[in-house]
């Protein structure tokens, strides 16, 4: 009798590699949690997602998804339970390019995506943009093991690049695939030949809207304490 699995796929989003092709902390992290998840027959096959970073000049001497892949195999997946995905550069095109080139052709959808703990809030809102509600996406987070001062320096890095994104494709409707093409194909830095929003664009919206959030911050720290200080006073 054929295992019964819980999911068509467990899909690993990528994470930029040391500068000599060796897999960060984070990223072998998620590879674990993706082995971990097989051994456990939650899907019989894992997807390796991710290129490069989007901000990268040139190619990868190896991609994300083929990194992670070697050192899942190492884990003990075998390799014919391992796919591919390595055109994306960030967590849309890891949903697109996952979408477009294994889910839609196998008629796959359900799916249990593997990424770092503080990165799940910006793909679990990326993922239902792009893929909608016909198909069927939970998350597996892979502990980041990070002191709290890291984490908390994650998760503001998180929330600066989830406010550029919720300006700039926080209309798109979700799961709405023509408009997805349009986004990929004619404004996507990444992956349009004529992108209409450049790469320098996105990094200096983020970089403006950190400076935003840490002033509100900032002055919002500056409020308590006072409001503390005259409370001690009473």
């Amino acid at each position: 009798m054929p295992p019964t699995y819980r999911a068509d796929a467990i899909v690993v989003l990528g994470s930029s590699l040391s500068e000599d092709g060796a897999l960060p902390l984070h990223a072998r992290q998620r590879a674990e949690r993706a082995a971990a998840l097989h051994a456990a027959g939650v899907a019989p096959r894992v997807i390796f997602s991710g290129r490069c970073n989007l901000m990268a000049s040139g190619d990868p001497n190896v991609t994300e998804a083929a990194a992670m892949a070697a050192y899942a195999e190492r884990l003990g997946v075998p390799r014919e339970h391992i796919l591919l995905e390595e055109e994306s550069k960030d967590t849309i095109g890891n949903a697109y390019f996952v979408l477009r080139r294994h889910l839609e052709p196998n008629g796959w959808t359900a799916v249990r995506v593997v990424t770092s703990d503080f990165h799940v809030p910006r793909s679990t809102w990326v993922f239902q943009k792009v893929l909608g509600p016909a198909y069927d996406v939970a998350f597996s987070p892979a502990s980041s093991e990070l002191d709290a001062a890291i984490i908390a320096a994650r998760a503001r890095a998180e929330g600066d690049i989830i406010t550029f994104l919720m300006e700039w494709i926080g209309e798109l409707p979700e799961g709405d695939r023509e408009a997805v093409e349009r986004l990929i194909w004619e404004e996507h830095p990444g992956y349009a030949p004529s992108p209409t929003v450049a790469r320098e664009y996105i990094r200096q919206r983020v970089e403006e809207i950190a400076r935003v959030h840490r002033v509100v911050e900032t002055s919002g720290l500056r409020g308590r304490r006072q409001r503390e200080r005259d409370e001690d006073d009473l």
